[in-house]
């Protein structure tokens, strides 16, 4: 369990993407955003708490300055089934139970000292398992994601996936945009990125972690990593570990 307060002063289009295996609680301090999933659009304002689980694909557009705070719950391999009523995600506007009640928990993990905390009640049920309701496509595309997770930091083409699953690349291509909700060769990039920002945290060599996660050097890394941060290595590495 983490947290960071992140700041975006200017014009960034995220690309379309997910967090495989954390749950995130952002709560927004100022500026706006435009969010994007399952084609809706969502103006985020100051005051709003935006939940968002594994697995839900997703897109923001900051026009001018963006300034919030950010918490993170792992939750490993962690799949979310949305019919089409569904968003996935969850924004819950100027309630100031919700803040308080984020804020308290913000604090106390910035201050942990290696002390287990304890997510509030308030937020114990966005984090309810979902994996006992899987779709046969999904149960078929874990094993997929799993080789994903385990081989990141190598290429990985479509072929090999496909054929760990028995499925032509057209079908297997398909079937894991229809299901993820993006392109397998996007979500290796995001698989990546995710990776990055982990080692970031504790480690201080941008040319080590590019080259450990998969990236041919630190230019290509950081070019990819300001696509999908919003933000060169290094200004994200000050953010969070100023937090």
């Amino acid at each position: 369990m983490e947290c960071a307060t992140i700041y975006y002063d200017k014009k960034h289009y995220f690309p379309m993407h997910l967090h495989p295996d954390r749950y995130t609680f952002s709560y927004i301090i100022n500026g706006s955003a435009n969010l994007i999933c399952n084609n809706s659009i969502f103006i985020l304002k100051p005051g709003s708490l935006v939940i968002i689980p594994p697995y839900v694909a997703h897109q923001t557009l900051v026009e001018h300055f963006f300034h919030y705070k950010v918490i993170r719950v792992p939750k490993l391999h962690a799949f979310v089934n949305l019919n089409a009523t569904q968003l996935g995600l969850t924004i819950i506007k100027n309630n100031h139970a919700y803040k308080n009640q984020f804020n308290k928990w913000f604090d106390k993990i910035k201050a942990n000292n290696n002390e287990e905390i304890i997510i509030p009640e308030v937020f114990e049920h966005f984090l309810m398992s979902h994996d006992a309701d899987l779709t046969k496509p999904k149960i078929l595309l874990k094993k997929a994601l799993i080789h994903l997770e385990s081989n990141y930091y190598r290429p990985i083409p479509v072929e090999e996936l496909s054929d760990l699953i028995h499925l032509s690349e057209s079908h297997f291509q398909r079937l894991f945009k229809a299901n993820i909700g993006i392109s397998a060769s996007r979500y290796l990039q995001n698989l990546r990125i995710e990776k990055a920002k982990e080692y970031i945290k504790t480690r201080n060599c941008f040319t080590d972690i590019a080259y450990d996660t998969g990236f041919f050097d630190q230019s290509h890394f950081n070019k990819y990593f300001k696509i999908n941060v919003g933000m060169i290595p290094k200004r994200y590495a000050d953010l969070v570990k100023n937090d």
